[in-house]
């Protein structure tokens, strides 16, 4: 029994479709064409950040330590690091993990079964090099596409308190009633913007942070289906772990391991849709060019980000 069936839906799997060597997963439904037709959703020229500052102050899930950044060179002469200027130079370095701010999952993030995605074994990964395949590495020159915004704050009549209820499990009846309140269509190649509030409350309420990363509204497992069928790219949520928590399950993480590791779909966490919700209010149209390439660590299982969107 496939994990999928185990979990009562049925069994979902891109292994092979791009082939047996592909590390892409579902970012190959974004083609030339696709991009090419997204491009024309920027109409205002207006640019939009969804992501968190990095610094130690965000939402980092337990386990994960927080950035720290140093000054290299700080106010040092130029000459005293041999070039020829009078000038001053400062240089900083940061340590931190990969999937510690506004951050995608890469298709050798999780896996079961003894193979991550498209049949890759555990083995592919090692200390040493890190993801020989499946790496976000690949992803490089993609995830750059469509956006559809679903303002779940606001579908749920949530303005007020800002965010949805703690543990809310978003269904696929929730994602159509929104887009039909949208009057938004998603198509092939899409990326997938869920606006739940959850990461603006951590910055919002200090004080209210018991509990937060064991109770977050998110997405119910059965969208995984919707999201099959649709040919979705990746999916970026403004929470800290994509699906709601706890899951309803007798496991967690449930949907990330059938997402990544059978459908081969690159998942956002730690977004930030606030400005871009408030934008698409203004003036109507939920959709954008949304331009998210991961940061080309060699190796890596995730990266850090700063996604845009234009409008």
């Amino acid at each position: 029994m496939s994990q999928a069936e185990k979990w009562g839906i049925r069994p979902l799997s891109n292994w092979g479709r791009w082939g047996k060597d592909d590390q892409l997963g579902t970012a190959n439904f974004i083609t030339p064409q696709v991009v090419a037709a997204a491009a024309k959703e920027v109409q205002r020229g207006r640019i939009i950040t969804c992501a968190v500052p990095i610094d130690r102050n965000g939402p980092l899930f337990p386990g994960r330590q927080p950035c720290v950044r140093m000054m290299s060179l700080m106010n040092i002469p130029g000459r005293e690091v041999g070039l020829k200027t009078d000038s001053v130079i400062s240089d900083d370095v940061i340590v931190m993990p990969l999937q510690g701010s506004t951050q995608w999952d890469g298709l050798s993030h999780v896996g079961y079964g003894g193979s991550y995605y498209n049949g890759v074994p555990y083995t592919a990964i090692t200390t040493e090099r890190g993801a020989t395949r499946n790496s976000i590495f690949k992803l490089g020159e993609t995830l750059t596409t469509r956006g559809v915004l679903l303002d779940m704050v606001r579908y749920k009549g949530a303005e007020d308190k800002g965010h949805l209820e703690p543990e809310y499990p978003i269904t696929v009846d929730d994602i159509e009633g929104c887009l039909a309140m949208e009057k938004a269509q998603v198509r092939s190649g899409d990326a997938l913007l869920v606006r739940t509030g959850w990461v603006p409350h951590w910055y919002k309420h200090p004080g209210e942070r018991r509990g937060y990363f064991n109770h977050q509204p998110g997405l119910h497992l059965k969208t995984i289906e919707w999201i099959y069928d649709r040919e979705i790219a990746c999916v970026a949520v403004d929470n800290v772990n994509v699906e709601c928590v706890p899951s309803g399950y007798d496991e967690e993480n449930v949907f990330h391991a059938i997402a990544i590791r059978d459908v081969g779909l690159t998942l956002g966490e730690i977004f930030d849709f606030e400005a871009l919700a408030a934008d698409c209010r203004e003036d109507g149209r939920y959709t954008c060019f949304f331009a998210a390439p991961p940061l080309r660590f060699r190796g890596a299982v995730g990266s850090p980000l700063n996604p845009l969107a234009i409008k």
